[in-house]
């Protein structure tokens, strides 16, 4: 998965970019590394307010989640969590489609 972070009204960071880095790499595991999925982190200073905009986007995935916080971090840590329980009821979704669909063929 391509990860790639802009700053927006926001003077770039080191620390900053590495830590969004890390935690959107433990997403980057559940949606699976390889492939063409793609993460858009925008971190950016709206109304003096932190804001962090993930977009996750790839063949069969599309997602987004957008958090404000007082601090960066904490706006990172929350836009995260919002994606991994996306993701998550995503993949209940599927594996219920899929038990569902091997009870009818076999009940037939």
């Amino acid at each position: 998965m391509q990860i790639e972070i802009v700053f927006r009204n926001l003077t770039p960071s080191e620390p900053l970019k590495s830590y969004a880095l890390k935690r959107f790499q433990k997403l980057a595991r559940m949606v699976g590394e390889e492939g063409e999925n793609k993460a858009l982190v925008t971190l950016s200073l709206e109304s003096g307010r932190p804001r962090a905009d993930v977009l996750l986007s790839g063949p069969d995935l599309n997602m987004a989640a957008s958090e404000k916080n007082d601090d960066m971090y904490a706006a990172i840590d929350l836009c995260s969590d919002r994606l991994g329980g996306q993701l998550r009821k995503a993949s209940e979704r599927r594996s219920q489609i899929n038990r569902d669909t091997m009870v009818d063929a076999l009940t037939k």
